[in-house]
This record gives structure tokens, sequence and C-alpha cells, in this order.
């Protein structure tokens, strides 16, 4: 049976109108559930308490040494995959985190961390290697 993935964001006015959902890879629907999941705080989705990413609960922590935060996004993210994205197994998770000086048009220049996460495992259907890598600033949390 061959599945159907949709894409992310779903865009529901586009079906009140008749249209189709755009659709998507699995691959690319493994991409997009782990990008929600990091970029989801807990307690964010009403019905699952549990659904998200510490990632939100150390956005402004400057006084975490960059290992232990490391250490701790990398365990949650981990734990997360695990948890909500079935479509994995043997998964690896590894995290990166340095400070950047980002250029702002009032007082010249702001340092941020930024946080790169790589993801790699195997996806189940498939046997096929994935990889996927997410890449943000935290402190408040942004994207490239």
């Amino acid at each position: 049976m061959k599945h159907h993935y949709y894409s992310l964001p779903l865009r529901l006015d586009e079906v009140i109108q008749g249209q189709h959902l755009a659709s998507c890879s699995l691959e690319e629907s493994i991409d997009q559930q782990i990008h929600l999941l990091i970029t989801t705080s807990f307690g964010e989705i009403e019905y699952d308490k549990t659904f998200g990413c510490i990632v939100w609960e150390t956005d402004f922590d400057n006084l975490t040494t960059v290992n232990k935060l490391r250490d701790e996004i990398k365990q949650s993210v981990t734990e997360i995959i695990q948890k909500y994205e079935s479509r994995l197994e043997k998964v690896k998770v590894e995290v990166y985190i340095r400070q950047e000086e980002l250029p702002v048009k009032i007082n010249g220049r702001h340092v941020k961390k930024r946080i790169i996460l790589q993801v790699n495992g195997i996806v189940k259907s498939t046997r096929r290697p994935y990889s996927f890598t997410d890449r943000f600033f935290a402190g408040p949390l942004s994207y490239e």
C-alpha cells in the first residue's frame, strides 16, 4: 500500500476551495515532523502536553554551560524522535552550539547561540539511511 504524505503547513483554505493539499515524500514528511517537534514548546499542543522539545526551555538561558546545554538538547531531541517519529530507527542525534555575532541595524552587532541539530537513522519501511539537519539561533529562537 502506497502512503500519501502531506506538506506542512496544511493549507486548509485550499481544501475549502476544492484544491488538493500539497504532498511530499516520506523523507520530507519525516523532516517536517522532526522540525515541528523541535520548534514546539512543551504544553503548546493542548491534547498532548509532552509533545515538544527542551529548546524552548533553554532559549534565554545564559548561565548553563555550552556542554550541558548541548547534552540536554541532544537527550531531549533523541527522546522526542523515539516517541513521536516511529518511522525511524537507530536514531543518532548530534548537537553543535557556537556563539555567532550577527549584524543588526541598531548598535552594530548582536551575539546569539547558533544551534545545529544533525539527526541520522534508518527509515524502517525502506531500510534506507536517513539524514536531517536543522539550524536555528537561540535567545530568542529564530531561523536562518
